[in-house]
């Protein structure tokens, strides 16, 4: 039940929130209250209150004890468990529940007042007015002044009515001193002489700015004093000015007792007397500190985000351009065979082509252009491998140790994670690691075999019991107080000055792990050190340690058999470096510049395997060409390829999930057929080429008749 009444068009700015489950008592309570000016909202019930409190806020609840279903105090727990109403005043009426239990239990919830019914309608409209008062604040102030000054030019009846304006507002401070103490804001009454000194401030002066009130009313220039340098006379000549304006508003900077910065918003508003001369100044005193710092992370998460863009755009065009040198003197390199100094010279530019596209690599790592691909992957190795980036990371300050498990234990075994996202966070922890010993020290990076025996859990992630591998980091630097070790896997959240850090790296770390299936610990005692231990899965097949799959080369094992392979890309010399490749491995090869064009040839002649590029401009792009091909074509196999590493982000099977294949859902079958096909990374080898084709042509099933979907 919901009433909306006719409150003064200019008054209607606060709402009250009026919950009982008796007509009669909402009716009674809105007649009494409804000269406030207030809007009045009216709930039969404590779920209907919450729906409301959802939609908007209000200055006041004024909450019935007993009602049926959820009663009064279970509804102002919930109220308080949410940040947006946790502030909000309750007062609680109850015509039953008077003894001394239910009423500490009232108050208990956080009420600020316990009443019994029959309520005194003039006592309940009295308390109402205080807080309703309050909630309207300097704008209230300021236009109730407007309007006091107005009406002071037409008679004395005016006069007299401000004047009991003003001595109700006084009598209301001592009645609302223990609700501002809650609240993060300071009030203050100031005289208008110069360097405006205060008359009075509230309690909260001490949590706010860090000295008691006391101190700002005794010491007429303690407050200047404290302002920063940079903002004392800007902040001084905007406050001369109010004695022509009436008001101000003005944000400076803070300085505080530890030695910290705090930025306040300050807002004040002339007073003026019963003789309309203006008497004291009224302001409010905002700490906006963290609102001004989550608007700097923003802007700087936007700015790298566009930067991540801008990377992810260019690393995707140059892996292009390297696909057609990487594939060029692949072609070419066979026939320098008799020239021993020119195939020298072609094997060192395919070798700087290769590390060129390690590069790009990264830069897509960077860019989170990458979807997570888990795959086998030697963390001994990796750690080792990045052994000089890391020292060139650290600087001469920094001395690295990597400690590879003893030689009397077992092998290293190999981790099942995303290899560029494993190096990624390690990276991060070394500069973090490097950011903590800003006058040297040393980083001990160790790799070994754990057995968890039952289940783990740390940090929001749970491992069931089995085999991981731990990957451990500690540095002997400044370390983290305990209220920064609880925060400090928290997006966003940064110990370092501002511009050095966005508090994304430690979050970044706790997904990829988390998403791996791994484990994180943490210790880290101030002026110690601290020691990140990282526990990754084990790969449920092992790869023999010291042997990397050949890539320069395609076995004869692979070759083809005389399959029609359609290669289809929009950049004319990628797709012919690509031709080349695949008719040298002995495919028939058929070419399309565009998803349009691959559909004719498809619906023309047979073809065994569809290999597409992922991003093509215009029309389908390579997963929806591939998607509708098999939507005609069911026996279709498919591989894909993309400059992007592992395709583009995009929701479903595109971001690696494999639907559910339902046999009654085609679009669902066609979706998993799709999540299984293999993607290969631009600019890619011969080796790896041949093995990709051969694996998509002999392990993808074809789709069923009965499960193709009907065009």
């Amino acid at each position: 039940m919901t009433s909306d009444p006719h409150p003064q068009p200019d008054r209607a700015d606060v709402a009250i929130l009026i919950v009982d489950d008796d007509p009669r008592n909402l009716f009674a309570v809105r007649e009494t209250l409804e000269d406030l000016g207030a809007q009045l909202i009216l709930a039969r019930s404590g779920e209907e209150a919450l729906k409301h409190l959802l939609r908007q806020d209000f200055a006041l609840i004024l909450l019935d004890v007993h009602m049926p279903g959820m009663d009064g105090y279970e509804t102002a727990e919930l109220i308080r468990l949410r940040e947006k109403s946790r502030h909000i005043p309750i007062i609680f009426l109850t015509a039953i529940n008077k003894d001394e239990t239910h009423i500490f239990r009232g108050y208990a919830t956080g009420a600020v007042d316990y009443m019994f019914k029959p309520v005194d309608p003039q006592i309940l409209k009295c308390k109402v007015s205080v807080f309703v008062d309050l909630y309207r604040k300097t704008e209230e102030v300021k236009r109730e002044v407007d309007a006091k000054q107005r009406l002071l030019d037409e008679n004395e009846r005016v006069r007299r009515e401000m004047r009991l304006a003003e001595q109700a507002l006084r009598r209301s401070e001592e009645r609302q001193a223990l609700i501002l103490e809650q609240l993060p804001i300071v009030l203050y009454t100031a005289d208008l002489t110069p360097g405006i000194p205060f008359r009075y401030l509230s309690e909260t002066a001490e949590r706010v700015l860090g000295y008691p009130a006391g101190r700002f009313v005794d010491d007429s220039g303690f407050w200047e004093r404290g302002l920063h340098p940079d903002d004392r006379a800007r902040v001084l000549r905007q406050l001369e000015s109010i004695h022509d304006t009436g008001l101000t508003t003005v944000e400076y900077r803070w300085r505080c007792p530890d030695g910290g910065e705090r930025h306040l918003l300050d807002q004040a508003v002339v007073v003026f007397g019963e003789d309309g001369v203006p008497g004291e100044l009224f302001g409010t005193i905002l700490d906006v500190t963290e609102t001004r710092q989550a608007q700097r992370q923003l802007a700087h998460a936007q700015k790298m985000e566009m930067v991540g863009q801008l990377t992810g755009g260019i690393a995707h065009d140059f892996n292009n351009m390297l696909m057609v040198v990487i594939g060029s003197l692949e072609r070419l390199l066979p026939g320098l065979s008799d020239d021993t100094k020119a195939a020298r010279r072609a094997e060192m530019a395919l070798q700087a082509a290769l590390r060129c596209s390690d590069m790009t690599r990264r830069l897509l790592t960077f860019a989170r252009r990458q979807q997570l691909h888990p795959e086998p992957v030697d963390l001994g190795a990796l750690v080792a491998g990045m052994g000089e980036l890391m020292q060139r990371t650290l600087g001469g300050g920094v001395a690295i140790a990597i400690e590879a498990p003893p030689a009397d234990t077992p092998p290293l075994w190999t981790a099942s994670v995303d290899r560029s996202q494993a190096e990624s966070a390690l990276l991060n922890l070394v500069i973090n690691a490097r950011d903590a010993m800003p006058g040297g020290g040393s980083l001990r990076i160790r790799t070994e075999n754990v057995r968890f025996e039952a289940p783990r859990a740390a940090l929001g992630m749970t491992v069931p019991a089995g085999d991981y591998i731990l990957l451990s980091v500690s540095d002997s630097g400044c370390g983290m107080a305990p209220e920064v070790l609880e925060r400090a896997f928290e997006p966003f959240f940064t110990t370092k000055e501002a511009g050095k850090g966005t508090g994304l790296g430690l979050a970044m770390i706790h997904g990829f792990v988390k998403q791996s299936g791994g484990l994180i610990g943490i210790d880290s005692i101030p002026d110690a050190g601290t020691t990140f231990r990282l526990y990754l899965p084990r790969a449920t097949m092992e790869m023999s340690h010291g042997a990397a799959p050949a890539e320069d080369g395609a076995d004869e094992a692979f070759a083809g058999r005389g399959e029609t392979v359609l290669v289809v890309d929009d950049d004319a010399d990628v797709r012919a470096v690509a031709v080349q490749a695949v008719g040298a491995l002995g495919y028939r090869v058929l070419e399309a510049d565009g998803a349009e064009a691959a559909l004719t040839v498809l619906d023309r002649q047979p073809v065994d395997l569809l290999f597409t590029d992922i991003v093509m401009p215009g029309g389908l792009n390579g997963r929806e060409l591939a998607r509708e091909g098999l939507r005609r074509h069911p026996a279709l196999r498919i591989l894909f390829a993309s400059g992007y590493a592992n395709g583009t982000s995009a929701p479903g099977w595109e971001g690696g999930s494999v639907p559910d294949t339902r046999e009654d859902d085609p679009g669902a079958v066609l979706g998993a057929v799709l999540g299984r096909a293999e993607t290969l990374a631009k600019p890619y080898r011969d080796g790896v080429l041949a093995r990709a084709l051969r694996r998509a042509l002999d392990l993808q099933a074809p789709i069923a008749p009965a499960e193709v979907v009907r065009g």
